[in-house]
C-alpha cells in the first residue's frame, strides 16, 4: 500500500466507487446515493479513507530518451503536449466518518477530513524555451503565461438525506472549513523578445503571487455539498446528479504578497541554447533570471480562495441482480482551468463478499486510456476497499498519473 501511495499518481475522489454504493465512499461524489440496505456505518478511525492521487501530460519515456547507456532529454518534448499542461496532486484523508438511517425517510452522515490540492500551470512554450532554446522565437515574441494554485485545509462536514418516496432521495451537506496553507498565483507573465544577431532576450514582466498559512481556527470557510439520487420507472436505471465542495476560505493569518519588483519594466536575458548543452548554461540563464526578476515580499491584505469544486452526472443500469454497467461524466471546476471527463464502468458482485468494478476514464485532453478497477471486501460487518484508477501503463516509465484510494469501515444491515 505505501508503495503505491509513492507514486506520482488525477482527480479528487474515485470514479469508480461512485457505483460501488455498498461502500460508504460512495458517498463522496453523490450525498444522496445511500445503500438502502445499509442502516448505519462508521469509518475505522484514521483509516477510514486514505486517497492520493497526481498527474501529467508527460511521462518518464516522454521526457528523457536512453540512447545505449546514456539519457538524454527528448528535442520533440513540446511538439506532444498540449498548449495548456497542468501538472496536479491531491490527497484525502478521513480522520472520521459516520453515517446512520433512521426509519425509511432519513439519515445523516458526519466526518472529519484532511484535504489539499495543489496545480501548476505550464505553457507548452516555456517547455520549448527550455528544451530548444530560444532561437524559435526571433520572429515572434515569447509569450509565457504561467500559473499556480495550493491548498491544505481541515474540513468538518454534517449531512442530511431525505427519501421523498421509492423513486427520489435529496441530501446535502455543509462544510465548516479550518485553512493550513494557501499559495496562488494573480499574475506569472513574461513577454520576451529575441534579437535575431545575438540571440538576447528584452522584454517585461507582471508577476504577484500570495501565499498564507495558520491554524485552522484562523483561517475559516464554508462549503456545501448537494445531491439528488433518482430510481427511475424502469427498473434497474438509476440516475445520479450532484454537486460537490462548492465553496471557499478566507485567509487571515500570515499573509504574504510577492510581487516583482521590475514588473512592466524593460527586462534583459541572456540567450539560452538548450538544457542538453551543457548544465553551464542553464545555470547561467537561472542566475540571469533570478536577478532579473527580483521579488518584493510585503504583508498582505486577507483574501480568498474557491474550492476545487466538482460537478458529477451518473446513470446506472443493473444488467441482472449480480451485473451493472455505469456511465459518468465529472467536471473539476479548479483555480486556473476546467477538467472534465467520462466513465464507462462495470460492477460484478462476485459474491456475498466481494465484488470488483472495472472501468476506463477518457479524460478530455489527455490520454485516452485511463484504466481503472476496484474491489470491495467484506468479513461479517468489516469492509475493507480499494481502487486504482488512471493507471494509464503497467509500466512505471510510461505512467503519467495514477490515482490509490482505500479504507476501512464498519456496516451494519
Amino acid at each position: 500500500m505505501f508503495f503505491f501511495l509513492s507514486l506520482s499518481a488525477a482527480a479528487q475522489e474515485s470514479n469508480l466507487l461512485h457505483f460501488m454504493n455498498t461502500t460508504p465512499q460512495a458517498l463522496r461524489s453523490n450525498p444522496a446515493n445511500f445503500p438502502d440496505s445499509m442502516k448505519m456505518y462508521f469509518g475505522v478511525p484514521f483509516l477510514a479513507n486514505i486517497s492520493v492521487g497526481a498527474g501529467s501530460p508527460l511521462s518518464w519515456s516522454d521526457i528523457f530518451v536512453h540512447r545505449r547507456d546514456s539519457l538524454f532529454v527528448n528535442r520533440h518534448l513540446a511538439s506532444i503536449m498540449p498548449d495548456n499542461s497542468h501538472i496536479f496532486a491531491d490527497f484525502n484523508y478521513d480522520i472520521f466518518t459516520y453515517g446512520q438511517r433512521f426509519g425509511n425517510k432519513y439519515y445523516i452522515t458526519v466526518g472529519l477530513t484532511a484535504k489539499g490540492y495543489g496545480d501548476i500551470g505550464l505553457p507548452k512554450d516555456i517547455v520549448t524555451l527550455l528544451v530548444n532554446g530560444n532561437a524559435a522565437f526571433t520572429k515572434k515574441p515569447l509569450e509565457l503565461d504561467a500559473s499556480f494554485f495550493g491548498i491544505a485545509y481541515g474540513e468538518l462536514s454534517f449531512g442530511y438525506g431525505y427519501h421523498i418516496d421509492k423513486h427520489w432521495t435529496l441530501s446535502g451537506r455543509i462544510k465548516l472549513l479550518g485553512g493550513v496553507a494557501s499559495a496562488y498565483s494573480e499574475s506569472l507573465k513574461a513577454t520576451l523578445t529575441t534579437a535575431p544577431d545575438t540571440y538576447n532576450m528584452t522584454g517585461t514582466t507582471d508577476i504577484l503571487f500570495k501565499t498564507a498559512q495558520g491554524n485552522i481556527l484562523e483561517n475559516l470557510g464554508v462549503g456545501l455539498d448537494a445531491g439528488v439520487y433518482f430510481k427511475t420507472p424502469l427498473q434497474g436505471l438509476e440516475v445520479g446528479l450532484s454537486f460537490i465542495d462548492w465553496g471557499f476560505i478566507r485567509w487571515n493569518t500570515n499573509i504574504t504578497e510577492h510581487k516583482g519588483v521590475k514588473n512592466d519594466q524593460s527586462i534583459s536575458v541572456s540567450s539560452i541554447t538548450d538544457i542538453a548543452s551543457s548544465g553551464d548554461v542553464m545555470k547561467s540563464f537561472l542566475d540571469t533570471l533570478k536577478n532579473q526578476l527580483d521579488l518584493e515580499k510585503r504583508d498582505g491584505d486577507s483574501f480568498s480562495t474557491v474550492l476545487p469544486g466538482r460537478l458529477f452526472f451518473s446513470a446506472s443500469y443493473n444488467v441482472s441482480p449480480n451485473d451493472r454497467i455505469g456511465f459518468l461524466f465529472r467536471t473539476d471546476v479548479l483555480q486556473h482551468f476546467n477538467r472534465s471527463g467520462i466513465t464507462i464502468m462495470y460492477n460484478r458482485l462476485v459474491s456475498d463478499w466481494f465484488s470488483v468494478s472495472a472501468g476506463n476514464n477518457f479524460i478530455f485532453g489527455y490520454s485516452a486510456f485511463n484504466p481503472s478497477i476496484a474491489m470491495n471486501f467484506s468479513a461479517s460487518t468489516f469492509q475493507f476497499y480499494i481502487a486504482i484508477e488512471d493507471f494509464h501503463s503497467f509500466y512505471l516509465r510510461d505512467m503519467n498519473g495514477a490515482r490509490l484510494q482505500l479504507g476501512m469501515a464498519i456496516a451494519l444491515y
